[in-house]
């Protein structure tokens, strides 16, 4: 069965867990138009590059490094998709089985691609693409009603999303659930011993407002006059510029600067150790002004599978993957004095209560999030498409 997987372009380090998702499926191609050799390139799928993407010639290594005139060129295409036109050639006598548009704006691109080769077409919607993306350009409004009669299949992470896409006009009977998932195998367990009265915490998160960056450094503010062992570390892509220097200003008005550290992104292939130094993961997602919103942000799961307990906030899907009092604790989006009481709790807690926080996030990642289940979902719902 060969099913095409259609990107902007590929692969951000967002969807660090699609590129593994993809490995453990069989005749994986992959269009986009501009495809970038980073970690996540996997040079045994078939990839239908761009003409115009010349091997050898500014070839970026990620996607920080990508000019902006091939950016710029990617999202042309929504206006002008020659790339589409040219890939409707390449496949016109061979096409694949299915195609699988990855984001709600790419599926829209590619319907008339999928209605042109007579192939079953499957979307899957990830986050900003829910609301954020309507907000700003009303058109997908429509564009979304066309999507939901022409897709044959239409995946979320959650039931959450799905009851989400419901809303927007898709029809449920289309609607499947396949969770994103780390590979295990790329994220150990790390069973590590903390004694009551020092916490190490970390949050791993591009900066933009859906992250929640500010509400953790307010729970921080709040919760060390009674933890002062307690230390934060911050670690991702500064993408929001304005937010960074609030943060930054934050920091300096409460005199946080021996409690904080920043880092820089660090590397997928290198997550595992990295999430290992720390004690607990921080990640008090929200819903921001102009309607961005989190689906399931795989770091959460990948802190867990390496045995983090999560301080996380009951937004859309985290409370699916983050079982309160179980493998974590949850607050309320923007409540940063519970959040702060949480980590209290965690700051005095023992190693015997504490390893069993690590033991059950380990377990709620093992039982339910695996990228072999993950596969096998996504599996069968090409097999519904292919008779």
């Amino acid at each position: 069965m060969r099913i095409l997987h259609l990107f902007d372009w590929y692969l951000p380090s967002t969807l660090s867990w699609v590129g593994r998702l993809l490995a453990h499926l069989q005749q994986t191609e992959v269009a986009a138009p501009w495809i970038v050799k980073n970690q996540f390139y996997q040079p045994q799928f078939r990839y239908w590059k761009n003409p115009l993407q010349i091997p050898g010639l500014l070839e970026p290594v990620s996607e920080w490094e990508l000019p902006g005139w091939q950016r710029l060129f990617a999202r042309s295409q929504r206006f002008f998709p020659s790339y589409r036109w040219w890939l409707e050639k390449q496949l016109r006598y061979d096409p694949p089985d299915v195609l699988h548009a990855h984001f709600g704006p790419t599926g829209c691109l590619y319907l008339p691609l999928a209605q042109k080769l007579k192939r079953p077409l499957v979307v899957t919607f990830y986050g900003f693409d829910y609301e954020k993306l309507l907000n700003h350009r009303p058109v997908f409004r429509r564009k979304y009603r066309q999507l939901f009669v022409g897709a044959s299949r239409v995946v979320a992470a959650s039931p959450t999303g799905c009851q989400a896409l419901e809303a927007l006009g898709c029809p449920a009977e289309k609607l499947r659930v396949v969770r994103p998932s780390p590979d295990l195998a790329m994220f150990p367990f790390f069973l590590k011993k903390k004694n009551s009265g020092q916490l190490n915490l970390v949050q791993v998160a591009t900066f933009t407002a859906k992250k929640g960056h500010l509400t953790t450094l307010e729970a921080l503010k709040l919760a060390l006059p009674d933890c002062p062992d307690l230390h934060l570390t911050l670690a991702g892509e500064q993408q929001d510029k304005l937010l960074v220097r609030r943060l930054k200003q934050f920091i300096r008005e409460h005199n946080l600067e021996q409690n904080v550290r920043w880092l820089n992104p660090v590397q997928h292939t290198d997550m595992a150790n990295f999430l290992s130094r720390f004690d607990a993961f921080i990640h008090p997602s929200c819903r921001a002004a102009d309607g961005d919103h989190e689906a399931t942000p795989v770091v959460l799961l990948e802190a867990q599978a390496v045995g983090l307990p999560v301080l996380a906030t009951r937004h859309f899907d985290l409370a699916d993957a983050v079982r309160d009092g179980y493998s974590g604790l949850l607050a309320d989006e923007e409540d940063a004095a519970r959040l702060a009481k949480a980590i209290q709790q965690f700051y005095s807690m023992g190693n015997q209560e504490f390893a069993r926080f690590q033991e059950n996030a380990r377990k709620q990642v093992e039982t339910q999030f695996t990228v072999q289940k993950s596969a096998a979902a996504l599996h069968a719902v090409y097999r519904e498409l292919v008779i």
